[in-house]
């Protein structure tokens, strides 16, 4: 398949949204983009600027320049939130496969493999999950308590009410086909930071085959996310109204979607 510009699409698209990230930006993109470059196949970043006061347009700009036509910049003129700057950046994007991430790769970009490895063997979305093949769960380690205590809530709440079976939502390291998942981000509302349950509800609801992939993730610390009394009622209220958004979707599949674990129990080890 080939751009309006002619040249061939890229095998895979990496997206990303900063706000405000000038100074953790440019480690995570002078490790990412090397690494993308030794693979060998055709590939874009494409990072949203979410409205920040800081340089981290410049930063995408500068690294578009050392990279050209692997690097593009999209912008948001004020700050709408995590949701609404991955969605314009996958939006945006032309890859074959497309992976999301957290600007702070907290999930190294080596794991990216494993994941186009789910794709290609037949997988519509490939989660990156901090839960290991032993039931270990990477966040115990680093995470603060009230952090891992609050996503536990959250989990028992999303599942199974909006979501089943999943047992990492929350991974800032996911992997789709491209075409699934600009359908996908185009058909959600969510702007906040649990727009990728919306996503998964989306995806279970069409029937697409969804695989969580275990991956390595430490705590990069500098998160923004403080949970407070404020923030949890907004985060619930959020949860609980997906179903009604999508209430007169007409895209709903017979066909179940399966989730599944495509990675044997000796991930730790290779």
């Amino acid at each position: 398949m080939e751009s309006p510009s002619g040249e061939a699409d890229p095998y895979v698209s990496v997206a990303i949204t900063a706000y405000n990230e000038a100074v953790r930006l440019p480690p995570s993109l002078e490790r990412a983009l090397p690494y993308l470059e030794s693979r060998g196949y055709r590939y874009e970043v494409v990072g949203n600027d979410d409205g920040s006061a800081d340089a981290t347009a410049e930063v995408v700009r500068d690294f578009a320049q050392r990279y050209p036509g692997r690097v593009r910049l999209v912008q948001s003129a004020v700050n709408q939130g995590k949701g609404a700057g991955i969605r314009r950046a996958v939006l945006a994007s032309r890859g074959q496969y497309l992976l999301f991430s957290d600007a702070d790769f907290s999930t190294p970009i080596e794991e990216l493999p494993r994941l186009l490895a789910a794709l290609e063997r037949g997988c519509d979305v490939a989660i990156g999950s901090r839960i290991q093949p032993n039931g270990v769960d990477m966040r115990t380690f680093s995470q603060p308590l009230y952090r891992r205590l609050f996503a536990q809530l959250f989990h028992r709440l999303a599942d199974p009410l909006i979501v089943r079976g999943i047992k990492d939502t929350q991974s800032g390291f996911k992997a789709f086909r491209g075409a699934v998942a600009r359908e996908l981000f185009r058909d959600t509302h969510l702007s906040s930071i649990i727009f990728d349950v919306e996503v998964l509800y989306l995806a279970q609801r069409r029937g697409y085959r969804i695989a969580e992939v275990p991956v390595q993730w430490t705590n990069a610390g500098g998160s923004r996310m403080h949970v407070t009394l404020r923030h949890a009622v907004r985060v619930f209220y959020a949860l609980q109204r997906i179903p009604w958004l999508h209430r007169h979707d007409a895209v709903v599949s017979r066909r179940p979607s399966v989730v599944t674990n495509p990675v044997e129990a000796d991930h730790l080890t290779t």
